[in-house]
């Protein structure tokens, strides 16, 4: 049985309810820059504001997708340069059967895949590391003893 009781409609991100409430105000400016902040990360300006000083107070950075959605976005570009090479390599066997050699443009086709291919690494290699840091579990707190516990 879980200890987390789910209203309907409502996913719970926390296994712990959080049963403490930190308010502030803000200028309609500053509400404006927390909200921009907060969809950019997804989260809801109140869950933003709760996480970015969460964050602060641990030493790490602030909730962020933007390093992700770059991510994503040099991802679906390198899948399509490499679905026009797919299609390169098609024409290519294909003349290749009518007339027994191999085209001129292939070796320049070649060349655009690896550059491709480089370019999903990369892609690749940056969503990996934007997951490892979004995962990175908070900073332990300094165990303190108590008078009783020294030695």
């Amino acid at each position: 049985m879980s200890a987390v009781v789910q209203r309907p409609g409502r996913a719970r991100r926390y296994a712990k309810a959080r049963d403490r409430q930190v308010k502030f105000r803000a200028t309609a400016d500053e509400y404006a820059l927390l909200a921009e902040a907060a969809r950019s990360a997804g989260l809801t300006p109140s869950g933003y504001a709760a996480e970015a000083a969460l964050a602060a107070a641990r030493g790490v950075q602030a909730p962020s997708l933007t390093p992700v959605r770059e991510a994503l976005v040099e991802l679906m570009a390198a899948r399509t340069q490499v679905r026009r090479f797919a299609v390169n390599v098609n024409q290519a066997v294909r003349a290749l059967n009518a007339t027994g050699e191999a085209p001129e443009w292939l070796s320049a086709a070649v060349a655009v895949t690896d550059r491709a291919v480089e370019r999903l690494d990369g892609a690749a290699a940056d969503l990996v590391h934007a997951a490892r840091i979004a995962q990175r579990p908070a900073a332990a707190s300094p165990l303190r003893l108590t008078p009783g516990e020294e030695r």
